[in-house]
C-alpha cells in the first residue's frame, strides 16, 4: 500500500529501511487515504502508528492540522519521533506536549504553527484551556491506545478535547480491544466507520514463558546474574514491584559489572527519556522498572522480560511480556517464583486457562 503515498513519503519509507506494509497497515491506508472515519483494532508492535500516521502525513495540507492523543509521555514522544522520520522529506512540524515538562517551553512552542500535535491528554487540555492550542485547524484526530486512556481515566480530558473540534474532521480510533466503554466512545466520535483489526498472527506475540522455583532473595539475585550472563548483548527488562526496589536492583547489578537503569515514575522527565533513549539505541541492555513506568512503552526487540516479582494482578503480567516478543520476533519470559507467590502465580494461570477457553468458544 506504500504505492499510494506521495513520492516524498516513500523515500522516507526507504531512507529507514521500510519496505513493506504491515497487515495492519495494509489494511487501513486505502480506506485512511480516501478520508474515511477508521477503527482500528491493533495492538502496539504490529505498525499502528504508520497505519494512522502515513494516510495523514499524505493528505495533510497547508493550514491544516492533525491532534494525536496517547495515553503516555512514552507513547507521545515515540509517535512524534516515528511520524518525524515518515516526514522526513516533507516540511512538517510535528511536536509532542505531555507532563512532566514546563508548560512555559509549550507555549514558546505553539507560537508557530504546528502541523501535526502529538500529546497526552491532560497537557493538551490544559494548551486548549490557556488559549495556546487553537483547534479551529485540525482536521485529523487520533486517539491511540483507547482502552488504555480509558482505564487511565482521560475520558472527561477527551470529550472536553472532541467538543472542540469542528464536525468534519476524520477520526481514527485505535485500541487493543473494543470493550463496550470503547464502542460508545467510537459511536459518539465517528460517522459509518470502517473497523480494520489486525491478524491475530500479527497480535499474537511469539513469547517462551519459564517458571523458575526459587525461595529466598539471594537465591533470586544469583539467578538473575546467570540468567543476564546468558542473555549477553541483549536488550531485557526486569519488572519488580515497588519503586524502591528498582533502585536496590539497579545497584546490585551495576556493582557485578551489568550496564543496568532503574525506570520508576517519579524519575524527572528529562532522565526518563535519556534512558529509554539509551535502551532504545542498545547502549545500555537492561531495564529494571515498575509497572507505571513501563506502561505504553514500545521498544523494539526486546529479547526478554524477567518477572522479578510477579504482579498480584494476572493482567499486569500480561502487559509485562507483552514487551517482548514483537513484530513476530521471539521473545521469552522468565518468571521468579518465590514461596510467597504461589497465590499470584495461580492467578496468572487461572487467566491463561480463560483465555484459551475462550479462543475455542
Amino acid at each position: 500500500m506504500f504505492k499510494l503515498l506521495k513520492e516524498e513519503i516513500k523515500e522516507a519509507l526507504k531512507e529507514i529501511g521500510f519496505q513493506n506494509p504491515t497487515p495492519v497497515q495494509e489494511l487501513t491506508i486505502p480506506y485512511a487515504l480516501k478520508g474515511k472515519d477508521c477503527l482500528i483494532q491493533a495492538k502496539t508492535g504490529t505498525g499502528k502508528t504508520g497505519a494512522f500516521g502515513l494516510p495523514i502525513l499524505n493528505n495533510i495540507k497547508r493550514g491544516e492540522k492533525a491532534l494525536i492523543l496517547a495515553p503516555t509521555r512514552e507513547l507521545a514522544i515515540q509517535i512524534r519521533d516515528n511520524l518525524r522520520d515518515f516526514a522526513r522529506k516533507l516540511n512538517l512540524r510535528i511536536f509532542a506536549f505531555y507532563g512532566g515538562t514546563k508548560v512555559a517551553k509549550d507555549l514558546e512552542t505553539l507560537k508557530k504553527p504546528i502541523d501535526v500535535i502529538v500529546g497526552t491528554p491532560g497537557r493538551i487540555r490544559d494548551l486548549i484551556e490557556r488559549g495556546a492550542l487553537e483547534t479551529s485547524g485540525i482536521k485529523y484526530f487520533v486517539l491511540d491506545e483507547v482502552d488504555l486512556m480509558l482505564d487511565m481515566n482521560f475520558k472527561e480530558d477527551i470529550d472536553f478535547i472532541h467538543s472542540k473540534l469542528a464536525e468534519d474532521i476524520q477520526v481514527f480510533f485505535v485500541s487493543a480491544t473494543f470493550p463496550e466503554e470503547v464502542r460508545k466512545l467510537s459511536e459518539n466520535y465517528t460517522r459509518n466507520p470502517q473497523y480494520i483489526k489486525a491478524p491475530s498472527k500479527e497480535v499474537e506475540p511469539k513469547i517462551e514463558e519459564k517458571i523458575l522455583r526459587v525461595y529466598s532473595v539471594r537465591e533470586k539475585l544469583e539467578l538473575l546474574q546467570e540468567l543476564l550472563r546468558e542473555l549477553k548483548d541483549k536488550k531485557v527488562i526486569i519488572f519488580v514491584n515497588r519503586k524502591k526496589d528498582t533502585r536496590l536492583l539497579e545497584d546490585v547489578l551495576r556493582k557485578e559489572g551489568f550496564e543496568a537503569r532503574a525506570l520508576f515514575g517519579d524519575l524527572p522527565q528529562r532522565r526518563r527519556e535519556y534512558i529509554l533513549k539509551q535502551f532504545r539505541r542498545g547502549q545500555i541492555k537492561i531495564l529494571v522498572a515498575t509497572d507505571v513506568a513501563a506502561r505504553g512503552l514500545d521498544i523494539q526487540e526486546v529479547e526478554a522480560v524477567v518477572n522479578f516479582h510477579l504482579p498480584e494482578d494476572p493482567k499486569v503480567y500480561l502487559h509485562r511480556i507483552g514487551r517482548t516478543g514483537r513484530m513476530g520476533k521471539r521473545g521469552k519470559a522468565f518468571n521468579f517464583v518465590a514461596p510467597g507467590e504461589k497465590k499470584s502465580l495461580d492467578r496468572i494461570k487461572r487467566l491463561r486457562r480463560k483465555r484459551e477457553d475462550n479462543k475455542n468458544v
